[in-house]
């Protein structure tokens, strides 16, 4: 995990030399505390931004910036032409550099910068006087949003230069739950292969208790049905047989939560998809606003942390964009193709058969109650038939259900249809931010049934 580290405080400090001092003490101390890499974020502004940003640099921290503007507009904003020079230093050495979302003029521009920091950072430093915020995207401001929003944070006073927390001190070593579990990898691909495998071994464990569990009660009124009708076994038997299975099909969803491999199989293949879209879209998009942070959220930790493991790959956004038609979008419109017409062949199968069922159930059916009504006996094999088809037919219903055939071939058909069309779209960008716009539309359709299906698999 990567932990982000933002900072705010004043263009004006007193002491420059002490207070660097200070800063260093407090990156010091939640480097000490974290699990994981340290990384500082904040503006490269005059003042005590650039000393956030030389104390990373003097700890052999990485540095993300964001700029209120483009550097052509940021640069009117200096004074002094040294604390310029200092700027462009801090924003070459920087791992990654951005322009703040928006395109907002001064003070506004200051102020999407301090909210897109309080946004990515885990824990804050402040350099603060005390006093209350002189505009928009004020120290003072920033705090209070910190305090508002639970960030831990370290306050240093501007004038003694003495610190303390805001508010909340956290916990040390605590370890966050996307990262528990993970395989061992030296990079993002390898860990995206290790994942997929694993989860390609679970996936057939998980569904096939559920599947197991609804055959066995369905199979515990058949048994019954033939023990007796043949006189295998007594009615008493065979109402016990059939709760010795109804019992077997009652326990089996709680040994597969008891061995966590339904919650492991769905942690695993979440996390291998997100990193799946990750790799195809980490360039031209930010790494701070993956796609996938859209619908997930609760996985910004993760998603940013491998995010930034990929700055090094980029290549520039026209390979970029013709890697993501050729590998990502047409492999998953062949995908999707082929899982629809799958899922479609086996639902016109399994519905079929349950068609006969209820139809033969029906007609045996009315053929017991018609000779029973002129006093005749109907054959054995003819009531045996009546009674067992209603079972075979909600047994075919319930693996229709479990296997999700009907949504799938309907859902996947309508996916291809929608990238289809925006495929020619991203094909015809001319700019990053039209490839990044593209991507987006194509990855919340893409992710989108992952998002729904976590969410009833966790339920």
């Amino acid at each position: 995990m990567i932990h982000f580290v933002g900072f705010a405080g004043h263009r004006r400090v007193m002491d420059p030399a002490a207070a660097l001092r200070s800063i260093k003490r407090e990156l010091e101390r939640f480097r000490e505390s974290c699990d994981g890499e340290l990384a500082g974020i904040a503006s490269a502004a005059a003042g005590a931004d650039l000393l956030f940003l030389e104390a990373c640099a003097e700890l052999g921290l990485k540095t993300v910036v964001i700029l209120p503007f483009g550097k052509e507009r940021f640069r009117e904003d200096f004074e002094d032409p040294a604390e310029w020079t200092r700027a462009c230093r801090t924003m070459d050495a920087a791992w990654w550099l951005e322009t703040a979302q928006g395109g907002e003029p001064a003070p506004e521009a200051y102020h999407v910068v301090a909210r897109e920091v309080l946004e990515v950072a885990d824990r804050m430093v402040f350099l603060w006087d005390g006093q209350p915020a002189r505009g928009l995207g004020g120290t003072a401001e920033s705090i209070a949003e910190a305090k508002e929003h639970g960030i831990p944070s370290r306050v240093i006073n501007a004038n003694t230069l003495e610190a303390d927390w805001l508010d909340r001190v956290p916990q040390a070593g605590a370890r966050h739950p996307s990262f528990e579990d993970l395989p061992e990898a030296a990079g993002v691909a390898e860990l995206f292969e290790l994942l997929d495998e694993r989860a390609g071994r679970g996936a057939p464990r998980s569904r096939g208790f559920a599947a197991a569990s609804l055959s066995l009660n369905h199979l515990a009124g058949v048994t019954q049905a033939v023990m007796v009708a043949f006189s295998v076994l007594t009615a008493q038997a065979g109402a016990l047989l059939k709760l010795v299975l109804v019992t077997v099909a009652s326990v089996l969803p709680k040994v597969g939560k008891k061995l966590r491999w339904q919650q492991q199989w769905v942690n695993d293949r979440v996390r291998a998809e997100l990193l799946r879209s990750l790799l195809a879209t980490h360039e031209p998009c930010s790494p701070l606003y993956p796609p996938a942070l859209e619908l997930f959220g609760r996985e910004r930790e993760f998603l940013r942390s491998a995010s930034m493991r990929l700055v090094p790959e980029r290549k520039g956004w026209q390979p970029a964009r013709d890697r993501y038609l050729t590998e990502r979008l047409d492999g998953q419109i062949r995908y999707l193709k082929s899982k629809g017409d799958l899922a479609g062949k086996r639902m016109r199968i399994f519905g079929r058969i349950f068609a006969a069922a209820s139809l033969g159930a029906v007609i045996l059916g009315a053929a017991v109650v018609i000779l029973t009504f002129m006093g005749l006996r109907p054959w054995d094999s003819v009531s045996f038939a009546a009674d067992v088809l209603p079972g075979v037919a909600a047994w075919l219903l319930a693996m229709i259900s479990v296997f999700e055939f009907k949504r799938r071939a309907t859902l996947y058909h309508q996916m291809v249809r929608e990238l289809e069309r925006v495929r020619p779209v991203i094909a015809s960008a001319r700019c990053a931010s039209e490839v990044v716009r593209g991507m987006r539309q194509a990855e919340r359709l893409l992710l989108n049934e992952l998002w729904e299906w976590r969410g009833s698999r966790e339920k």
